[in-house]
């Protein structure tokens, strides 16, 4: 997909800001910011200059002045958006990884630590340079983990070469978080059977026997002849049958937080001391229990080894210079911020959030506040911000007053909506943007839906070509009036206006509900058969907040395997505020809703706590308060049902027409939407209506069957939206849909 790079290095701004970004290497680097960038557009440019900056192609190699090469930081200020972008670069055949943000564990019950190892791949593959680029939320980057020397200090290297001991070897191993078992069957586990040794391990990278380099998590079995490795490699847990031999591996520690037999030991002394000075008998119970997990830890350092879940709350005393994901990068690396007002705001509410949980926490007795310090404040990513070469990239220059920035790059975009089972629609933007003297790009789904879209193209009379080598076409090589046709999932259209090239997609778009036919037709039917709305797992994602009938709010944490009377069994996590958590079994996933309340998008929702009574009082004052609302709206409607109003006629062929050229079916929902609201406005009445729905659930056409019955009856109609990107998208769906009905849109 280098074309769709180049296409965004063919702007002159672009050229200009990569300029800077590589003076600000050799001298005081200033900020850098890129704005006007659509979403497609912004997924093109953050390739591009990673590109640019960080790998083989760029100048010296992408090395940094310590000669390792460079890793560029990429911080977005929601998870879903690092999932993504982190999906897009490695589909550009970049090295990528998601630092994920990780929770914290108060007590000592076992979970499990799927995040924990997936960070510590992240910050191996840092210490290695094994990325291009890193992608993380701010709050994730300045929270504490493993500090780099003791990382690379708690790493196991095997290979050929190595002179193994059993004994060395499984101490070692007890040492950096495993335990030993009979038969190896998760993570963090280990066994030593005479001269057969069975580690599943997070590897940081391994050699498979063709040179290839892998990472993961890994069963790893190792045999011996007398102390030298005779043969190693993977096997599988299940058939305990070795799959891929190997050369070399990389064990990395089971554990972020890991203590040394000396610190145990200081714990204990500061556990008794706490348990000693605590008034409250919950918070004594629960140092009794860590204090009899630490002395069964302690005698069994040298055999078995020992869960200790509760340490994350001690790591200030485990590492009392403890760090975090941005000391693993070099002075001077790339730092690309996405939205650089929501990613401040983000983590504010974080770093707020937090100080009230650690609060609640000392109150209670369940932390010392002398230890209670588990992030770096804001202060410090600002501090990275301005040694690194930093560039924020922003739709518009938000959060930036009062910097002194290095330059202000800006980019003439636009995002492009899918044009997926709507190729007439498709045909026309084409048509228009030959006649601007565009070259043109169509991105379809798969390789057969971009030969099939070749050939109606053909048949409609454009010139489609698909390039047999589509890695070594430039986007100067397009020529006018030709349409380019490639094949990539995913991605967002989006026009350059400088340059004069548009990227059209015909894939789905997740964010605006672009649904083909058949898509819209099966969830009719699935609607036919049940009208209860039953949320899936699919429905939740880790950080969303969550109501619970009896509970009341808190934040999703994921789904977990747990192990009660020795039976396992999948619990959906949810957090309340300090460190209550709760698992509930995922059957009784129904008994949880998501959270549409106030502040439910900016993170400064207040959580519930568990075992009090607030939740309760809370429901019984709202119904008190919907009760009055009732009343009070009783005599609303009593009024307006009093006052004359404003009668549009009945629908004509014209507004008939209309609703027929939509080019999707319509929902259920949407239909009756219609029905209510041209209802409204035929009656002599002032009308009042809320029309409410999740994005992408086609809320813009019933607003626009509306308005056209207000134009078609002689009247002006405004719409009124929250951002001015909001209001150029809006602008271009109601001029598409309105541009055969002679209906002018401004």
């Amino acid at each position: 997909m280098n074309l769709l790079t180049d296409i965004v290095r063919e702007d002159g701004e672009y050229r200009e800001l990569l300029a800077a970004v590589r003076r600000n290497f050799k001298d005081k680097p200033l900020p850098l910011l890129a704005n006007g960038l659509s979403d497609g557009a912004t997924e093109a440019f953050c390739v591009a200059i990673v590109e640019d900056i960080c790998t083989s192609i760029a100048p010296n190699g992408g090395k940094s002045a310590s000669g390792k090469s460079r890793t560029a930081l990429l911080v977005c200020p929601e998870e879903k958006d690092c999932v993504r972008l982190k999906q897009t670069f490695e589909r550009f055949g970049l090295r990528a990884a998601f630092f994920t943000a990780r929770d914290l564990s108060f007590y000592n019950v076992t979970a499990s630590h799927e995040y924990e190892h997936e960070r510590l791949r992240v910050l191996s593959g840092l210490a290695s340079s094994s990325y291009d680029v890193v992608v993380t939320t701010p709050d994730a980057a300045v929270s504490y983990t493993i500090p780099p020397a003791t990382l690379k200090n708690s790493t196991i290297h095997l290979d050929f070469d190595t002179k193994v001991d059993t004994t060395s070897l499984a101490d070692r191993l007890v040492s950096i978080g495993y335990a030993r078992v009979d038969m190896v069957e998760g993570a963090g586990q280990f066994s030593l059977r005479g001269g057969i040794i069975d580690i599943c391990a997070p590897f940081g990278c391994y050699l498979d026997d063709e040179g290839e380099i892998h990472d993961g998590t890994h069963a790893l079995r190792v045999e011996l002849f007398d102390d030298e490795i005779d043969r190693m490699g993977l096997f599988d847990t299940d058939t305990q049958r070795m799959t891929t031999a190997i050369d070399s591996c990389d064990l990395l520690p089971s554990r972020e937080i890991l203590a040394s037999r000396e610190t145990l030991t200081t714990l204990k002394n500061i556990i008794a001391t706490q348990r000693k000075n605590s008034r409250s008998p919950e918070a004594q119970k629960s140092l009794d229990s860590e204090l009899s997990a630490l002395t069964a830890a302690l005698q069994n350092t040298t055999t078995t080894g020992s869960e200790l879940a509760f340490l994350d709350k001690y790591i200030k005393v485990i590492y009392p210079e403890p760090a975090c994901l941005l000391d693993y990068f070099d002075e001077k690396s790339l730092l690309l911020i996405r939205s650089t007002s929501a990613v401040r705001e983000r983590l504010s509410s974080a770093d707020k959030i937090t100080g009230e949980n650690i609060k609640s926490l000392i109150e209670g007795g369940t932390v010392s506040g002398r230890y209670a310090e588990y992030s770096f404040p804001p202060a410090t990513f600002e501090a990275f911000i301005d040694k690194n070469v930093t560039v924020h990239v922003d739709s518009l220059s938000y959060g930036m007053s009062g910097k002194r920035l290095g330059g202000i790059f800006g980019f003439r975009s636009k995002h492009i909506v899918s044009y997926a089972e709507n190729f007439r629609l498709l045909c026309e933007d084409l048509t228009g943007y030959m006649r601007s003297d565009y070259r043109l790009c169509v991105i379809a789904e798969n390789e057969a839906a971009a030969k099939n879209l070749c050939e109606l193209l053909e048949d409609a009379d454009f010139d489609a070509i698909i390039p047999s080598d589509p890695s070594t076409l430039r986007a100067k090589d397009i020529p006018k009036g030709v349409v380019v046709v490639l094949w990539r999932e995913y991605l967002y259209g989006f026009e350059m206006i400088t340059p004069r090239i548009a990227v059209l997609s015909t894939n789905p778009d997740s964010r605006t509900g672009s649904l083909s036919t058949a898509v819209s037709r099966a969830r009719k039917k699935a609607k036919s058969k049940s009208t209860r709305s039953i949320m899936s797992f699919a429905d939740l994602e880790v950080g969303d907040y969550v109501v619970h009938e009896t509970y009341g709010i808190g934040r999703y944490t994921g789904i977990e395997n747990l192990t009660t009377a020795g039976v396992s069994r999948d619990y959906i996590g949810i957090q309340y505020a300090g460190t209550d958590k709760l698992y509930i079994p995922v059957e009784k996933l129904d008994m949880v809703s998501k959270y549409i309340g106030a502040h439910s998008d900016d993170g400064l929702v207040r959580l519930s706590h568990l075992g009090t009574d607030t939740w309760n009082k809370t429901k019984a004052r709202t119904r008190a308060i919907v009760q009055e609302m009732a009343k009070d709206l009783i005599k609303l409607y009593a009024e307006r049902m009093r006052r004359p109003g404003y009668a549009f006629s009945p629908d004509d062929d014209f507004q008939r027409d209309f609703d027929a050229a939509f080019e999707y079916e319509e929902t259920d929902g949407q239909l009756a939407a219609v029905e209510d609201i041209k209802g409204d406005m035929q009656r002599p009445v002032p009308m009042d209506r809320l029309l409410c729905g999740d994005v992408g659930y086609g809320k813009t056409e019933v607003a626009l069957r509306a308005a056209f019955k207000a134009v078609s009856n002689g009247k002006q109609v405004a719409v009124l939206v929250p951002t001015t990107i909001l209001a150029l998208q809006h602008y271009q769906t109601f001029s598409r849909r309105m541009r055969s009905f002679s209906v002018n849109v401004d």
